[in-house]
């Protein structure tokens, strides 16, 4: 796993200096709840220095994604993060050579829409220092300046993020590489690396379902993205 330090790219976009009334809390205002999980393309980023009624300065990257696919964060009762249920069926194997396969209810997806994602993220007070730098059809993210000395990004980067509650700060951000689908480099609060993420975001490069050994009836490891 690489890190990259070059941050020569990111210097070269101009700061905003931007004032907030009242006090800057991000953590309290728009980080409660679970999250999303989302992959997309990097299409624009600006930088912004807040300073708060208090004199507090807080600096940020506002990285402008278009998005591909998304889910909701999920965890369980010890506060652990789970696996997202990604689709409302499954693939089950019926043949007893893996011939033949029959679908079954799953559950309710946690898979979102753009426009579901886009409610969660989006906060006026926060779209308002943002949205004239922000590209058509993309949502903006936000995340710590020091954070981006972790990773080298550039435009048209496939990247895959998570967000620290129900809103537009970042927990965790990696670029994706395209020929192996897997991590290039990350930064934020952990390693994305091979994890159930890389599996499932891996899912739309499968053609078909892989072939299982297991006995019959076992579910198939299946495009669920699709179903």
């Amino acid at each position: 796993m690489s890190r990259i330090y070059d941050n020569r790219s990111l210097q070269t976009i101009p700061v905003l200096n931007q004032q907030w009334n009242g006090r800057w809390d991000p953590k309290s205002q728009w980080q409660t709840g679970n999250g999303v999980l989302l992959e997309g393309i990097l299409m624009g980023r600006s930088r912004h220095v807040i300073t708060d009624s208090t004199n507090n300065k807080c600096r940020y990257y506002a990285l402008h994604i278009k998005v591909n696919q998304a889910h909701k964060r999920k965890f369980d009762s010890k506060g652990v993060e789970i696996e997202p249920n990604f689709s409302e069926t499954q693939k089950v194997n019926t043949g007893y050579l893996m011939s033949s396969y029959k679908t079954e209810a799953k559950g309710k997806t946690d898979k979102l829409q753009t426009s579901e994602v886009e409610a969660i993220v989006n906060k006026p007070a926060l779209l308002e220092l943002t949205a004239k730098h922000r590209p058509a059809n993309c949502l903006t993210f936000w995340v710590e300046e020091k954070e981006m000395d972790k990773i080298e990004l550039e435009n048209e980067d496939v990247i895959r993020i998570k967000t620290q509650g129900d809103g537009p700060f970042l927990f965790s951000v990696a670029k994706l590489d395209l020929q192996s689908h897997t991590v290039g480099n990350y930064a934020g609060g952990e390693e994305v690396g091979a994890t159930w993420t890389d599996k499932v975001f891996a899912a739309k490069d499968r053609d078909s379902p892989q072939q299982s050994t297991s006995q019959e009836g076992m579910g198939a490891d299946e495009d669920e993205w699709d179903d």
